[in-house]
């Protein structure tokens, strides 16, 4: 009896490994993705010190390759800047080109949306600095925009952005502040801390908001 259910405990433990080894995981990371964004990039007709507008069938097959690689839409900016960044490309995707893909897949959710002002962002641009006026993410509304986050509500101005990235980190924002009760200040940055989470810090705030900020996936 006891050789019997050290043969079947073995039998389990062989079968939970099995299955963690071959279980296509939710979330990979951009660490994770960064070659295959890479290979994707590479096969763009990119020229170094000129900024690519991508077309619509682009920022599809950027959305298609996000839900591939199990990464939300921070972590396919993040992967692209690398990229993009040490090789002096800048990339512009409109905003009405990623509402188009609402179609076929979820974005993320409601947070990724609102976060990033989705419903009425004109054009997001992202990249190496290529004019004085430039930071490393730049995005555009139609208007001023106030939205709610869940740590209270983000007031966004017509342009926004990170001032610098760098892996996993979109640091130095402007354009956002965070209102809640009598509470108001700057967003400061955005911690790619784990694959799929974020963490958003605010001034002033005694400790980050963390979130999970889903991967892009089909409908």
């Amino acid at each position: 009896m006891i050789i019997f259910l050290k043969k079947l405990l073995c039998l389990m433990v062989c079968a939970i490994c099995t299955t963690s080894l071959f279980a296509s995981p939710k979330r990979l990371g951009a660490d994770h993705a960064e070659p295959g964004v890479a290979s994707f990039l590479s096969g763009l007709n990119l020229v170094s010190g000129v900024h690519y507008f991508c077309s619509e069938r682009d920022a599809y097959n950027l959305i298609a390759l996000a839900e591939r690689e199990k990464i939300n839409v921070f972590e396919l900016i993040d992967t692209m800047y690398r990229f993009a960044a040490p090789r002096n490309i800048r990339f512009t995707i409109q905003g009405e080109h990623i509402r188009k893909t609402q179609g076929k897949y979820d974005l993320g959710g409601e947070r990724i949306l609102a976060i990033l002002a989705i419903d009425t962002l004109r054009y997001i641009e992202f990249g190496a600095i290529l004019l004085k006026d430039q930071r490393a993410m730049d995005a555009y509304l139609e208007g001023p925009r106030e939205t709610y986050i869940e740590i209270g509500t983000a007031h966004y101005e017509s342009q926004f952005g990170f001032e610098t990235l760098s892996p996993l980190l979109f640091d130095n924002a402007y354009g956002i502040t965070v209102q809640k009760l009598f509470f108001k200040a700057p967003l400061v940055k955005l911690e790619l801390f784990s694959p799929g989470k974020g963490a958003i810090h605010v001034k002033n705030m005694f400790r980050p908001k963390r979130w999970n900020l889903d991967v892009v996936t089909l409908k």
